[in-house]
């Protein structure tokens, strides 16, 4: 099949393709190869393509791209770079791609355009969304200095010259990241300034994350977490992410997170996560990698994505060069989130947020997680470089370790009391949307698929909740549409019941459904023929009251001596046909009938033995259709289900989900329809029931994997997990809490069984609860905040060892009539079995009931569910566990047939005999998953457990110049010149001796030259502020040292540090311009060595920005053919120094490099000096005004007390020359 389909693209290809520049598609001699003409740089050249694997066309395959011998080395340069982002394209797309690349025409000039409904998947491409984002849309001060991508300035801004110090910068950042315990790996150029892929790994079992966590989140601990760090235009140290804004940040750097079985992906991989798919098709990527996986048992090999990388890879997109920014202003990671959050979420400048100290606040982590997870690069290593790869490795493992912390989408901290294995959002309704439209949930078709029992558990602890009104929290923000109240009738009258749960309580009652404030919705009367699927609607004038695609409620009327017609739920089909309109086969709920009920409230109060008989009434049987159309009323479904009061969300719940068909049919259509998700079963599950379906498989924060079932989905085999002594109940294992909550666990048994010198160091023991409870405790874990029986006892989860006790708080007939009619488990019961620290007389209450206060001394083992497909008859083909838990004989559980047997499997496996340890793998280390499991972050990697590293990435660490000496260098932020090189080239040009160091200076200027008694000098202004201060003393002092470190001709700028005597006014000197320019002729026809600039801070510095102008020598003004961004005043007009553009993690460097850049800038037109003399200096005033009529112009903010800070203090700038 996809070989014909190649054969057939070519084809068509061959017969005429209507791409600009792109003629004459001929077949190859070789399977998979064709050539084609294409015009570049206005000559038309013939390249070659292949496809190897014709296999994997067109979802996955590579394509490799010849030029010919004579073609220009740009045309083959640009051809690699196309083809690696070539994979999974068609022939058309393909040939799209080059001729948009290679900026190809055709015979009227016309270049080819960008298909509106393809995703550009070309990463180095800009786009008109970055342009849009960047900081200075009206000032471009940095004009590309190249037109087409295979031009002869690929080397021009942005990419990476290959010299020996840029070297030298790799290995040692790469190094720093092994030495940190990461296994480092690299794809393609790196070491020759080229488009490469770096990647840094560990393994799953060294980041501390509990064996329970893992299953939740299906990555094994043999597993490697690896984040690959794109460079498209060559590698990139953190000195130039220090100065990137985030729109450039991103095409030079780009992150993305997968799970993987070796430490490094293919390159094919590396390209493949790269690569940018339409929300539609990478939904349809991961349900057939979830199908996949569901279908195959083997271990995933290769790279893939992780339950969390969609939202951290969006993370990682959005925020983390902005973070960066806000860490090296003295925020921790948790103070530059914060801070990030609360600036998006008032929509104020920077400016306008002080800089409380709760930014600053060290973070405070639980010290349960493994140093690897909670070390910082940035804050331990303040005298050193800054390795980019491992500050952002650490960021990874900071949000993936600790992914139940934070908010999917928003990523604010989660409440600390929320203990949940799975990560979720927080309770702001547009967050649940997002997690919910996003995709960023778990796939409810591979849940279905490989836990369908699961799924039917879930579905029916929240219907029994709501059934009985004890659901509290809703699928808010949702916006899904359900029927309107009117349309249940009396389907489900008396069906919200208040009680206890309590075995002996006897005060159930029904709640009173409240008054809708819109009041009651009539019914639209209509006419409906069931065996044609008709309704038929009397008057023809009137508008159609539906339309294609809706969902209605729909009753027929009573007939002469019949029964009252049931809900029928059906789909509007086609109304092209109006006044007939056609409706989907109707969808019967499938309600609680009134015996079952009747049965359920008789069990409430006589609780001893069994249920009394209820007495029944004969049901008619029913009468077949009749092919006529009978009167009837229907309700759409239009009523927003955020509007409804909670009792009616509850009824809508369950109304809801007893439209969905069980859990079984479910599976047997994705199994049958392997390519389409659930919701393209449209005329059989209305949209509403899917979300509520979705919500509470995505709302699901614990971990149950059924033990013991062989019916072709996930489950764990019964002879090592099941439990002895449970005959006929069916079991789950059962983990709840953080995924550092085993961690925790097992520390306090270490601490305790020291402490108390303990024989067994924990026990086991039953918790019991109602039905409707069970849906908000795998939500909110095990707590005594709610009290359900009394607290006789005390405070605390109540416990026993008893399973008869537990179970009169299970409330035995509590099921009955509250169990989902489509269930297969018809769980009627639910049973918990926890492992406690062994210390009752630490208890709260230690008889007749285990009361424990002490949430980390708790652990779920087990979830014990009685259900209607074991009849609760103990078996007696019960197995006992090869290998159990060894217990405490007078603290061991009893279950319905015997005392319980523990298989060893229920606990973590650095707690489990010594004879299970005996594996077969001797030099396999600890998985670290334990506090009895050290950490060890081997430099070697050489471990059991571990995949070797590649000779060609140990080769990276292979430094050709021997004995480079290591210097210690300060991490503060440098610009880059204009010419493209960073401060990396004088720090390696240092470290590689000082041969580089030319014999004559390169620069006329001369440092102590500047005659500062003319200047305009201002005093300490009175206003003066602390914080002020203290930020301008940090930013002026680093500004010095970067002075002192780099060479003077490639800084461009001075400062005479003993002439500053007032730290709110900077001067500075910008010389050795590129000779070239216009003002650099200017100058030294003038004999002028330098622009003398000074900048003006006011007391809201770092909020506000500094007033920059220039003193001296006065530009051409530009309505008289000057630029530079230099206004008549003499102010700069930059949006960078206004409130529009400003930021208060802006460098003083980098201002000075982009006035620099600005005042360089030959667009629109070039900076030139004025050629009559005798003029003084630009005044303070004139620049004053300058500034504000430009900010008026472009419409920018200007700053509070601007003038204020201008003038030194005084508004009116009395006393300071013009």
């Amino acid at each position: 099949m996809p070989r014909r389909q190649f054969v057939a693209d070519l084809q068509s290809a061959v017969a005429g393709v209507s791409v600009a520049g792109i003629t004459d598609v001929q077949p190859g001699n070789d399977d998979g190869e064709f050539t084609f003409l294409c015009v570049a740089g206005g000559e038309t050249l013939k390249i070659s393509a292949l496809v190897p694997e014709l296999s994997d066309y067109p979802s996955s395959h590579m394509c490799m791209l010849f030029a010919p011998d004579a073609a220009p080395e740009r045309v083959a340069g640009a051809l690699s770079g196309i083809a690696d982002a070539a994979a999974g394209k068609t022939l058309l797309q393909l040939l799209e791609l080059v001729s948009r690349n290679l900026e190809s025409t055709d015979r009227d000039g016309d270049q080819q355009m960008l298909d509106s409904q393809e995703p550009e998947e070309f990463e180095d491409e800009d786009d008109d969304e970055e342009e849009e984002e960047e900081y200075f849309p009206d000032d471009d001060i940095n004009p590309k200095p190249f037109t087409s991508r295979i031009g002869n300035a690929m080397s021009a801004e942005g990419y990476s010259t290959p010299t020996s110090a840029f070297r030298h910068r790799i290995r040692s950042d790469l190094m720093i990241a092994k030495a940190n315990g990461f296994k480092v790996g690299h794809l393609g150029g790196l070491m020759d300034g080229h488009g490469c892929y770096v990647t840094l790994a560990c393994r799953i079992a060294k980041s501390g994350i509990s064996g329970e966590a893992m299953q939740a989140w299906q990555i094994e601990p043999s597993e490697y977490l690896v984040a690959i760090f794109h460079y498209p235009n060559g590698y990139k140290s953190m000195d130039s992410m220090k100065v990137y804004d985030a729109p450039t940040a991103r095409r030079y750097f780009g992150v993305r997170v997968g799970i993987s079985t070796t430490y490094k992906p293919t390159f094919q991989e590396a390209v493949r996560a790269f690569t940018t798919l339409s929300k539609d098709e990478e939904k349809r990527r991961e349900e057939s990698q979830s199908q996949t996986e569901s279908e195959d048992a083997e271990v995933h090999k290769g790279f893939r994505n992780s339950f969390i990388s969609r939202p951290l890879n969006e993370l990682l997109e959005e925020r983390f060069c902005q973070l960066l920014h806000y860490r090296y202003n003295g925020m921790p990671w948790s103070g530059a989130e914060e801070f990030y959050n609360d600036h998006i979420s008032a929509h104020d400048a920077h400016s306008d947020l002080g800089l409380n100290d709760k930014y600053l606040e060290p973070e405070h982590v639980n010290t349960a997680y493994p140093n690897l997870v909670t070390a910082d690069h940035i804050q331990e290593s303040t005298p050193q470089e800054h390795s980019l790869p491992l500050v952002g490795m650490q960021f990874v493992l900071r949000h993936f370790v600790r992914c139940t912390e934070f908010c999917l989408i928003c990523f604010t901290k989660m409440p600390d009391d929320l203990q949940a294995i799975k990560p979720y959002v927080c309770d702001k309704p547009l967050c649940l949307y997002q997690y919910m439209s996003l995709g960023f949930g778990p796939s409810i078709e591979h849940e279905i698929l490989s836990q369908p029992k699961v799924v039917d558990l879930l579905v029916s602890f929240c219907y029994a909740s709501a059934r009985l009104g004890r659901l509290k929290d809703f699928p808010a923000g949702l916006s899904l549409l359900v029927p309107p109240t009117d349309a249940y009738g009396n389907d489900y009258v008396g069906a919200q019941q208040v009680h206890t749960g309590y075995m002996f309580d006897r005060t159930g009652q029904t709640v009173a459904a409240p008054t809708m404030p819109g009041g009651s919705v009539q019914a639209l009367k209509t006419r409906f023929n069931k065996v044609t699927l008709e309704m038929l609607f009397d008057n023809h004038a009137q508008k159609c009251p539906v339309r294609a695609g809706d969902w209605i409620v729909l009753r027929m009327e009573l007939k002469p001596g019949g029964i009252p017609s049931k809900a029928l739920h059906c789909r509007i089909m086609d109304t092209s046909l109006y006044p007939s309109v056609r409706v989907s086969e109707p969808v019967l709920a499938a309600t609680s009938n009134d015996q079952t009920l009747a049965a359920h409230n008789a069990a409430m109060y006589h609780p001893v033995g069994p249920p009394p008989p209820v007495q029944s009434k004969a049901i008619p049987l029913p009468t077949p259709d009749l092919n006529e159309f009978v009167p009837a009323g229907f309700h759409i479904y239009s009523q927003n289900f955020d509007e409804l009061p909670d009792f009616h969300k509850r009824e809508a719940i369950y109304t809801l989900l007893d439209t969905l068909p069980s859990v079984s049919e479910m599976r047997q259509y994705l199994l049958r329809k392997s390519q389409s998700p659930l919701s393209a079963w449209v005329d059989r599950l209305p949209p509403a029931s899917l979300g509520i379906l979705r919500w509470i498989i995505a709302s699901n924060r614990a971990c149950i994997v059924q033990v013991g079932d062989d019916d072709g989905a996930t489950t764990i085999k019964k002879g090592e997990d099941r439990v002895y002594g449970m005959g006929g109940w069916s079991q789950f294992r059962f983990a709840m809490g953080a995924p550092d909550k085993e961690r925790r666990f097992i520390q306090a048994v270490r601490d305790t069984t020291t402490r108390l010198t303990l024989k067994h160091s924990t026990l086991f023991a039953w918790h019991g609860s109602p039905l409707p409870n069970w849906h908000s405790i795998i939500r909110e874990g095990l707590n005594f905040e709610h009290t359900a029986h009394g607290r006789a006892y005390g405070h605390g989860v109540y416990h026993s060892l008893d399973v008869n006790t537990s179970l009169g708080y299970a409330n035995p007939y509590g099921g009955l009539g509250c169990f989902w009619p489509k269930s297969e488990l018809n769980v009627s019961q639910a049973l918990a079995l926890n492992e406690i620290v062994n210390a009752p007389q630490e208890y709260v209450s230690s008889s007749p009931h285990l009361v424990v206060a002490q949430l980390d001394w708790i652990q779920t083992r087990y979830l014990f569910v009685k259900t209607s497909v074991n009849n609760g008859n103990g078996s007696t083909t019960e197995k006992k566990p090869f290998e159990s838990v060894a217990q405490d004989p007078a603290m061991t559980p009893r279950g319905v047939t015997d005392k319980l047997i523990i298989p060893n499997h229920a606990i973590s496996s650095t707690r489990r005999s010594k004879a299970k340890s005996t594996t077969k793998n001797k030099r396999q280390k600890a998985a670290g998953s334990s506090a009895y499991d050290p950490i060890d972050l081997d430099a070697d990697d050489d471990d059991g457990a571990s995949v070797a590293t590649l000779a060609e990435d140990l080769m990276i660490f292979e430094d050709e110049d021997a004995h480079a000496p290591q210097l210690e260098i300060d991490s503060l932020p440098t610009p880059n010149s204009t010419k493209g090189k960073g401060r990396a080239s004088g720090f390696l040009s240092k470290l590689v001796g000082s041969k580089a160091t030319p014999s004559k200076p390169l620069t006329d200027y001369v440092p102590g030259t500047l005659d500062y008694s003319s200047l305009p000098m201002l005093q300490q202004p009175a206003w003066a502020t602390t914080s002020a201060t203290k930020r301008l003393m940090k930013d002026f002092n680093d500004l010095i040292k970067v002075q002192a470190r780099e060479p003077l001709h490639e800084l461009g700028w001075h400062i005479d540090e003993d002439k500053v005597e007032n730290i709110y006014q900077w001067i500075v000197e910008l010389h050795s311009f590129d000779p070239t320019l216009p003002l650099a002729k200017d100058m030294k026809s003038k004999d002028i060595k330098s622009v003398v600039l000074e900048l003006r801070f006011g007391k809201d510095y770092p909020m506000s920005p500094p007033f920059v102008r220039v003193i001296r020598p006065r530009f051409l003004a530009f309505n008289q053919g000057g630029g530079g961004h230099v206004t008549a005043g003499g102010a700069m007009c930059m949006e960078l120094l206004t409130n529009d553009g400003w930021s208060a993690v802006s460098s003083i460097e980098s201002i000075l490099l982009q006035v620099r850049m600005a005042i360089s800038s030959l667009d629109p037109k070039p900076a030139r000096i004025e050629s009559r003399g005798g003029r003084n200096d630009y005044g303070v005033g004139e620049a004053v005004e300058a500034y504000i009529r430009a900010c008026q112009v472009h419409g920018w903010t200007v700053p509070v007390g601007f003038k204020e800070m201008a003038y030194g203090g005084s508004e009116q700038g009395n006393g300071y020359p013009y």
